[in-house]
Parts: structure tokens; C-alpha cells; sequence
């Protein structure tokens, strides 16, 4: 039984950094999926970066002003 526990807790332990990224707002669209790709590969070494790299508040859409067409 204690090797069922230690493989559910490694495979936990390699899940979560997807997990953690699935759910952020950091990022978006094209940008999250080369992430996940990271993480998938590197783990909680992406993790660090991505939290790391990425701003904390995530995207912010600048307000310009619009254009009259005359």
C-alpha cells in the first residue's frame, strides 16, 4: 500500500504546476499554452519561471482613444 501513496503523491506533485497554470489569469490564449508546454516538460522548474517572468496582474488592455472617421 505504501507504494500506491508514494506514486499518488508524485503524480500529484507533477500535476499541480498544470493545475496552478490552467487556473491563472496571468495569462492568456496562445501565451498559456507554451507554458503548459514547459511545464509539462520542466515541471516546477517552468513553475518558478512562470510565476517568476510572467506580471502579476496579468494583461492589461490599454484604453486609447478612437479614431472619427471623417
Amino acid at each position: 500500500m505504501n507504494e500506491v501513496a508514494l506514486l499518488i503523491l508524485l503524480l500529484s506533485a507533477y500535476i499541480l504546476p498544470v493545475v496552478m497554470v490552467l487556473n491563472s489569469k496571468r495569462t492568456q490564449g496562445h501565451e498559456k499554452n507554451g507554458w503548459l508546454i514547459g511545464i509539462i516538460f520542466f515541471s516546477w522548474l517552468a513553475l518558478v519561471m512562470y510565476f517568476a517572468i510572467v506580471p502579476k496582474h496579468g494583461h492589461v488592455k490599454k484604453k486609447g482613444k478612437k479614431k472619427k472617421n471623417t
